[in-house]
């Protein structure tokens, strides 16, 4: 398993849904258990529940309080950030329900903030959640699309590479895959606009990475047709 399919398990798992009830005071138990003060802990759970009650994953929030925590972080800095954390996955959530997904859960809006963070627009989660039309596909989808623009490709690339791969029915297994076949093209020297090209007309430099020629694309998501994808849809960074 690849270290970004690794990385995105855990996403999937710290988003996914939990009892709203319990959810804050999982929260403070966790904090607890990992040295931060009661206060805190407390202030971080409130945060928690409410996120909760709203339909939020309470996971990142967690996260990024023990991170604070552990950065030496002055706690009123932390809880600030905490609540833009959340503030940010409303804003993610909506963003989602846009693309149709009326009640998303909490793997989806996590992928969605962290995607926004990286410079995402609402526009372009939109755009990736219709083209997936399920929770279980979008939220992969857009942590894909995130990686890929972090590689260099630029979100707007991203975004396109991934609403193609989806439209045309892709396997998981080479959704996934996108990040790792874009990080051996650079490696092979390729620019950031050449990859995006290559993967975008399903074309290779010199076969597609398992020995195939660069007309065989038995190995590689021939992502978008011809035709699809002129940029319309899609814009620049947040």
């Amino acid at each position: 398993m690849s270290r970004f399919r690794r990385m995105l398990v855990a996403v999937l798992l710290l988003g996914g849904p939990a009892p709203l009830l319990a959810q804050g005071t999982d929260v403070e138990a966790r904090l607890a258990a990992r040295g931060v003060p009661v206060p805190l802990a407390r202030s971080v759970a409130d945060i928690a529940a409410t996120a909760a009650s709203r339909g939020l994953p309470t996971g990142p929030l967690a996260d990024k309080a023990i991170e604070g925590w552990a950065k030496q972080v002055p706690a009123a800095r932390i809880t600030a950030a905490v609540r833009m954390l959340a503030q940010q996955m409303m804003t993610a959530r909506d963003a989602v329900r846009a693309g149709g997904i009326e009640s998303p859960d909490g793997s989806v809006i996590a992928a969605a903030a962290e995607a926004m963070r990286g410079g995402m627009r609402a526009e372009q989660v939109r755009s990736v959640v219709q083209a997936a039309g399920a929770s279980g596909v979008a939220g992969p989808g857009l942590s894909v699309a995130a990686a890929l623009s972090a590689q260099g490709l630029g979100g707007t690339e991203a975004v396109k590479i991934v609403v193609g791969a989806l439209r045309n029915r892709e396997s998981m297994s080479k959704l996934l895959d996108l990040p790792s076949l874009a990080r051996a093209m650079h490696d092979e020297g390729m620019s950031a606009g050449d990859i995006g090209h290559r993967i975008l007309d399903g074309s290779g430099e010199g076969g597609d990475h398992d020995g195939r020629s660069s007309g065989d694309h038995g190995g590689r998501p021939s992502v978008v047709p011809p035709g699809t994808g002129d940029g319309h849809d899609y814009h620049g960074r947040d």
